[in-house]
């Protein structure tokens, strides 16, 4: 029994930790612990109220309750970290530009945070108030790359750090990695019209078999007597069936990779 609980009691705290995580990101007003004793309270309240009632549609409330928080901070994470690294280039820019009127890499980057546009600003402005606090510089930079967790930021900041320890140009590198991001993004952005166009002929290819089928049937169902009733039709059938099944997975891993 002890066994049970502490496995349970483990869970509980590690659903009630990833829940954190996200709400500290989106730097939301509750804690992941209070997002999960709220789920647990609704889900119980509806679970209850189904077993009264036997609705099928207070059931699916309930799974709804369940699932959603999570999925919806999930999706609101990775919706944060892309809007972070759309907007990187455009404060690497201006750090830049602000390393050109200050020597201080501390006082550039405080500079930025009113030209930068939120979300990243939020991000910037937390860093400057560690620093303030008492935190080293670049320790606050390696802070603000672990809480994002995205590696190009990761390797954005990283150039900051190591241009600022052995002594280089930081501005012309900060216009330099501007401006590699800003082709990155444009060759990303080609890619994935590419590989959406893939996957949209993927599949109309695949329902192509079943228009042709239902077109024939509903033109004359006796042509498909022979296939459906006798054993070489309904071998060739299955044959053709795992062809397609076959062609479908192979196109689709061929689309969905991640170039």
């Amino acid at each position: 029994m002890s066994i049970e609980g502490n496995f349970a009691q483990r869970q509980w705290a590690r659903y009630a930790a990833r829940l954190e995580r996200h709400a500290s990101f989106l730097l939301l007003p509750y804690r992941g612990f209070q997002i999960a004793l709220a789920q647990l309270a609704v889900c119980a309240v509806l679970l209850g109220l189904t077993s009264v009632t036997r609705s099928p549609a207070l059931a699916v409330v309930s799974l709804v309750a369940a699932a959603g928080p999570p999925l919806i901070l999930w999706k609101r994470h990775v919706a944060r970290v892309a809007q972070l690294e759309r907007q990187l280039d455009t404060w690497l820019l201006m750090l830049a530009n602000a390393l050109k009127a200050t020597p201080s890499v501390g006082e550039a980057i405080a500079s930025t945070i009113p030209l930068v546009p939120k979300p990243f600003s939020v991000e910037v402005d937390l860093m400057i108030k560690e620093v303030r606090l008492g935190a080293p510089l670049d320790r606050a930079i390696d802070a603000l790359a672990r809480r994002i967790n995205s590696t190009v930021i990761s390797g954005a900041v990283a150039t900051i750090v190591v241009a600022r320890q052995t002594g280089g140009d930081l501005s012309t590198t900060l216009e330099h990695a501007s401006a590699a991001l800003r082709e990155s993004a444009r060759l990303e952005g080609v890619l994935r019209t590419r590989t959406a166009e893939g996957r949209g002929q993927v599949l109309v290819l695949a329902s192509v078999p079943f228009l042709l089928c239902v077109m024939i049937a509903w033109l004359d169902r006796s042509w498909f007597e022979p296939m459906l009733n006798q054993q070489l039709g309904q071998a060739i059938l299955a044959a053709c069936a795992l062809a397609w099944s076959f062609a479908t997975v192979w196109a689709h891993q061929i689309a969905k990779a991640d170039l």
